[in-house]
């Protein structure tokens, strides 16, 4: 499976690097970076030349905003059959589960595990020391 990291500025090479500290080589992640002088037009013709055609239905696309665009990019593309689908939100957390899993699962088996698990990838100290503190007091 093919990864293809879209985000404002260098976030997409940045959470390549951090993922590749984490685990070392990551062959499949594909950074594209969408600097200020660019427009929809030469962002979207970047991310289908990032693309392998006999990979398309095998390509994850994840970008830093919902409806940024990057986003809109990616989704153009996916709505034309020339990727499987793209997730917004990027994140080191969702990065280093989509590192970990995509070998194991497809497209679509990996979006689902992602979308189920999101809200294990943000967590306040205050309530993470409270669920811990109740689950004390249950005992």
């Amino acid at each position: 499976m093919d990864i293809i990291l879209v985000g404002h500025a260098n976030t997409a090479q940045a959470f390549k690097e951090a993922v590749e500290m984490v685990f070392g080589k990551v062959e499949n992640f594909h950074p594209l970076s969408f600097s200020p002088s660019e427009g929809l037009e030469e962002l979207t013709k970047k991310i289908e030349t990032a693309i392998n055609p006999q990979k398309a239905e095998d390509t994850l696309i994840l970008t830093d905003l919902f409806s940024g665009t990057p986003y809109n990019a990616a989704a153009g593309l996916v709505m034309h059959h020339k990727a499987a689908d793209v997730i917004a939100g990027m994140s080191l957390p969702l990065c280093l589960e989509v590192a970990l899993s995509a070998g194991q699962m497809t497209v679509p088996e990996l979006v689902k595990h992602v979308m189920a698990n999101t809200n294990e990838y943000v967590k306040c100290l205050s309530e993470v020391v409270q669920e811990s503190q109740k689950e004390e007091d249950d005992f």
